[in-house]
């Protein structure tokens, strides 16, 4: 099994092969979701759908040179980081030239919301009325930062989560599974990491081990041992923080972390206050850790807050 089988099980994707054999297909299309490792994938194989007559079989000429992201009629951009003024003046000219092996063009244009609105609008006539046989597949995170105008001329896609079924065809982990919310992108990034089991530990012994303020520092220097890996254990501080609540509005089944019965044993200590003024201390935290204010300080004040909280909102 791989993504793109996965891929063309959805119901997004079946809509649009549907599309496709009806002759009905967008030239311009715009798929919505966090996952970028996703959405490439998901445009790629929207490539061979529409290059082999709606089939997408991946063993054609035409989807084994996208596959190997080297087909000459499927051009990715941007060249660089973000979309450049110069990336959307060389798609409108571009558009404009026969394709060289299919009967067909397209233009893979990842993460636009990123992009200025300068190198946006560049694309506006294009979209508007698009070349005979010329498709545009655009990519992004938050359709709300790209151009109206833009996102008006599309057929906006905003595509679904896996299922966890699926993902674990693809990513043994089921840690790496039970932290990625359905983004296959994170799952494969999540069990890349050498420290993820130790990164989940550490964090769920925050909520349920540390008992008094002398154990702050203790705490702290657990959390900021491994630098690079901060940001990951403030989420699974929030996700035990969210099973926490689940568990005490009798949810167990939608537990994420594989750590049930610790979080059941300690979910009495805190109310639902304390859980839900807890997430908000998080959430405050990774701004703090995003626009590098004092961490080591910021990590122990949170500690000492939680400690706090658990007793003040009994």
């Amino acid at each position: 099994m791989n993504l793109i089988n996965i891929i063309k099980g959805t119901k997004d994707f079946k809509m649009l092969e549907k599309e496709a054999v009806e002759g009905t297909l967008s030239q311009a299309i715009l798929l919505q979701t966090k996952d970028s490792f996703y959405a490439s994938e998901f445009a790629k194989a929207l490539s061979m759908l529409i290059l082999d007559g709606g089939k997408a079989c991946q063993t054609c000429e035409n989807c084994q040179k996208i596959e190997a992201g080297a087909h000459p009629d499927v051009k990715k951009y941007p060249l660089k980081e973000k979309l450049l003024v110069s990336d959307s003046e060389e798609i409108v000219s571009e558009s404009f030239i026969r394709p060289i092996f299919a009967d067909k063009k397209i233009f893979i244009i990842e993460n636009i919301d990123n992009s200025m609105d300068s190198a946006q609008n560049k694309l506006l006539k294009t979209l508007e009325e698009p070349t005979k046989n010329v498709y545009l597949i655009l990519t992004c995170a938050n359709s709300e930062m790209v151009l109206p105008t833009i996102r008006s001329r599309c057929n906006k896609i905003q595509l679904e989560k896996l299922e966890k079924s699926d993902i674990l065809k693809l990513v043994s982990n089921r840690l790496a599974v039970s932290l990625c919310d359905g983004y296959i992108g994170k799952a494969i990034a999540l069990e890349k990491s050498k420290n993820l089991e130790d990164v989940c530990e550490k964090a769920v012994s925050v909520l349920c081990d540390m008992k008094h303020s002398r154990e702050v520092l203790k705490f702290s220097k657990q959390i900021l041992d491994n630098k690079s890996d901060i940001m990951l254990t403030l989420e699974i501080l929030a996700i035990a923080v969210e099973d926490m609540l689940k568990i005490k509005s009798g949810k167990e089944s939608l537990v994420r972390l594989p750590f049930k019965e610790r979080l059941s044993l300690v979910q009495s200590d805190y109310s639902v206050r304390a859980l839900c003024e807890i997430a908000l201390l998080l959430e405050k935290l990774s701004k703090e850790k995003v626009y590098n204010i004092n961490f080591t300080l910021a990590i122990e004040n949170f500690l000492l807050n939680i400690l706090e909280v658990k007793y003040l909102c009994k």
